[in-house]
C-alpha cells in the first residue's frame, strides 16, 4: 500500500488539478491504508472534489471511518455479494474479523451515522452474480428490504482475461467468461423477482447483460480506441499510475510512478501516454483488455461521438440529451 510521505505527497497534489473525482476502490481494500481516513478529510477540507469509494466494508470500524465517510463522501457501495453469513465467509472473509455478521454491523453503523449527521451520503449495497450465488440473488434481496440502504446493485461476474490469460503467466486457473444461457435460463427470472421485492431500491447493470447476451462474439466492443480510459486513471497501490483498472498490476500499461514523479506530471506527459494508447488501441488492438472493461460504456458513446463529429443532427440531438441528463444524475461528475 502507499506509504503516508508519498500518500500526502498526493493528496496535496491532487487537490490543486482540475479532476472532478476520486473513487477510493480496491484490487484489494481501500480502507486497509490507515491513512485513507485523513487523506479524504484534507481533500474535502480543500478542494470540490467529489469522492466516492467501493469497498467490503469490513474495516470501517477498525480506522474508526464512519464519521468521516458521512461528511465527506458522496456515495458508498459495500460489496456482499451472499444472500446468507456461510456463503458470505466461503467467498469473501479473508480473516476471524471479516465476517458476514460484523459487514452488517458495520453497515448499521454507517446508516446511523448518516442520519445523526443528516448526512446526503448514497449507500448502496452490491451484488456480483456468480454461478456459486446466483441462487441466493432473492435472499439477498430479502434481506436489505428492511434495512435503510439506498439501493442493491445486481451485476454478472466479469472475468478479467488480462488477469487469467495474460502473456508470460501461468494460465493454469484460466476461467471463462460465462455464456449468454446462464444468464437468460437462470438468472433474469431471480433479478425480477428481486426487483419485486426492493422496489426502488432495485438497480442493476442492465448494459452489461445486453452485452453478454445480444453480443456473445464481441460484448458490445464496436469502437476501435479505449477514449474512455484518458478520463480515469488509475492510480495503484504501488504507486504506478495505469491505464485503468482493470490493467493494474502490469507495467507495460503504467504512465509513470508517484514516488518517483508526481500525478501532475506524469498526467502531463502526453507523448508516454500516446505511446501506451498507441500499443493497446493499434498493436494489440485490445487483445489484452477484459471485454466489459472500467472504461467500456464509455467507450462506446466516446467513439459514437467522436465517429459523428461531423454531423450536426447528432451533435445537436446530443447536447439536448446532455441538458437533461445534467438535470437528472445524482452523481455527474462520476464515470
Amino acid at each position: 500500500m502507499l506509504d503516508k510521505t508519498t500518500f500526502e505527497k498526493l493528496i496535496k497534489d491532487l487537490v490543486k488539478t482540475k479532476i472532478k473525482a476520486i473513487n477510493w476502490t480496491g484490487g484489494g481494500e481501500p480502507t486497509q491504508n490507515p491513512f485513507l481516513g485523513e487523506a479524504i478529510k484534507f481533500i474535502n477540507e480543500n478542494s470540490k472534489i467529489e469522492m466516492g469509494m467501493f469497498t467490503n466494508g469490513s474495516l470501517l470500524e477498525r480506522f474508526n471511518l464512519f464519521e468521516v465517510i458521512v461528511k465527506s463522501l458522496k456515495w458508498i457501495r459495500i460489496s456482499i455479494d451472499a444472500g446468507k453469513a456461510d456463503t458470505y465467509d466461503n467467498l469473501r472473509k479473508t480473516n476471524k474479523n471479516n465476517n458476514f455478521d460484523q459487514v452488517m454491523k458495520n453497515i448499521n453503523k454507517l446508516i446511523e451515522y448518516k442520519k445523526n449527521f443528516k448526512s446526503d451520503l448514497i449507500i448502496g449495497v452490491g451484488f456480483v452474480v456468480t454461478k456459486e450465488n446466483y441462487k441466493e440473488i432473492k435472499k439477498f434481496s430479502e434481506i436489505f428490504k428492511n434495512i435503510d440502504v439506498d439501493y442493491c446493485q445486481f451485476k454478472p461476474e466479469i472475468i478479467q482475461i488480462e488477469r487469467h490469460n495474460y502473456k508470460n503467466e501461468s494460465t493454469n486457473n484460466n476461467k471463462m467468461q460465462i455464456s449468454s444461457d446462464f444468464w437468460l435460463h437462470k438468472v433474469i427470472d431471480l433479478l425480477d423477482e428481486a426487483k419485486e421485492i426492493l422496489n426502488s431500491k432495485f438497480e442493476c447493470n442492465s448494459y452489461k447483460l445486453d452485452d453478454l447476451i445480444v453480443d456473445v462474439k464481441n460484448y458490445g466492443r464496436n469502437y476501435k480506441e479505449c477514449i474512455g480510459s484518458q478520463f480515469q486513471p488509475c492510480i495503484g497501490a504501488d504507486g504506478h499510475v495505469y491505464v485503468c483498472t482493470n490493467h493494474r498490476g502490469h507495467k507495460k500499461y503504467s504512465y509513470g510512478n508517484i514516488y518517483e514523479s508526481n500525478f501532475s506530471e506524469i498526467w502531463n506527459n502526453l507523448e508516454k501516454r500516446r505511446e501506451i494508447m498507441n500499443n493497446i488501441n493499434k498493436k494489440e488492438k485490445f487483445c489484452n483488455c477484459t471485454q466489459l472493461c472500467k472504461p467500456h460504456e464509455s467507450n462506446k458513446i466516446l467513439w459514437s461521438i467522436k465517429t459523428n463529429m461531423k454531423d450536426k443532427n447528432y451533435i445537436n440531438n446530443l447536447k439536448d440529451k446532455t441538458k437533461k441528463l445534467s438535470k437528472t444524475l445524482k452523481h455527474i461528475n462520476f464515470i
